[in-house]
């Protein structure tokens, strides 16, 4: 039974210690004030509801707290938040968050995310593809 108690506190330990390492390494993130203004700037015809419930599929996939949806920028890289969480030499394995937030983000929008996958993709590249093409200003020859 001592045994079992602890392999049970040396895990739990090592989550702690883990836990407290993201939670450094999140920091900057977590520190900015409200993002919203980013995202009006950024896309100035969508409506709030819009970017929160982009931000929500976001920050759901990635298991982040829905009231940390307004600290992600439009300009924030998706592969740099995963790698967060993902150091490249640390990790072994992961809780597939991108493959999780590749088919929410198709289940809500209707956009297969793989083929347009690359590293560089930012979340306002990704909220643009979610946006009705309507609700886009025309770039074409005949706008006015």
């Amino acid at each position: 039974m001592k045994t079992f108690i602890y392999i049970v506190c040396g895990f739990s330990v090592a989550w702690l210690i883990a836990w407290l390492i993201e939670r450094r390494r999140l920091r900057p993130y977590w520190s900015r004030a409200c993002t919203g203004g980013h995202w009006r700037g950024h896309f100035p015809r969508a409506s709030k509801s819009e970017i929160r419930q982009f931000l929500d599929v976001f920050t759901g996939a990635f298991g982040f707290s829905r009231s940390r949806r307004l600290h992600f920028r439009p300009e924030d890289r998706v592969i740099d938040i995963y790698r967060i969480l993902y150091p490249p030499k640390w990790t072994l394995a992961d809780s597939m968050e991108l493959e999780s937030f590749a088919e929410d983000f198709r289940k809500t929008y209707g956009i297969d995310l793989v083929p347009l996958w690359r590293e560089d993709i930012t979340l306002a590249d990704l909220f643009a593809l979610a946006r009705p093409k309507s609700a886009e200003p025309s770039t074409g020859a005949n706008a006015g």
